[in-house]
């Protein structure tokens, strides 16, 4: 559930969460997910508490997760996993914030960018990897970038491919 993007601007600024996620469950979806950052994606944690009472499947709780904090708050709003970013965090707090997480019942997303974002990471103890597919310097999305790390990601991590997914080719491409 994305109101706006730093690249795009607003997309959905006045649509309500609960008009749209239980379509989203309704259409055999695995799992949501919110953003719950104001400043660039105009996202709210009130959001994701009315989408857990919309809806019974996971939500993920999309947020430039900095502090343990929020990682706490994020479970007491209904997340059932968080997203930690390995272009803004150490790998030091990349593993501490998944014991952190882990330690509440939360699952953990680390998203990376490129191969020494996966590389540096491996070890982290996450339960899911998402190779985002947008280059964060250009704004440039190619699916190649999953196409190439995926391959990198051990067998018992969920592989995820974040953005960029226009078509159904590309879904069959991927899998």
């Amino acid at each position: 559930f994305k109101r706006k993007s730093p690249s795009k601007g607003w997309i959905h600024e006045h649509i309500h969460v609960s008009e749209v996620v239980p379509d989203y469950e309704w259409n055999h979806a695995a799992g949501i997910s919110l953003l719950t950052d104001k400043e660039f994606f105009g996202g709210d944690i009130e959001e994701l508490k009315i989408a857990r009472l919309e809806v019974k499947i996971p939500l993920l709780r999309k947020d430039f997760i900095i502090d343990e904090y929020q990682i706490i708050e994020a479970k007491s709003i209904g997340a059932d996993a968080i997203l930690l970013i390995a272009a803004v965090l150490s790998s030091e707090e990349i593993i501490r914030f998944t014991k952190v997480a882990h330690s509440v019942g939360l699952e953990v997303l680390m998203e990376v960018h490129n191969e020494d974002e996966l590389k540096k990471n491996l070890n982290a103890g996450v339960d899911f990897i998402g190779v985002n597919n947008r280059d964060l310097k250009t704004f440039e999305l190619s699916i190649e970038t999953s196409k190439r790390l995926a391959p990198m990601i051990p067998e018992d991590v969920i592989k995820v491919s974040e953005s960029g997914i226009e078509s159904p080719e590309a879904i069959v491409e991927l899998k």
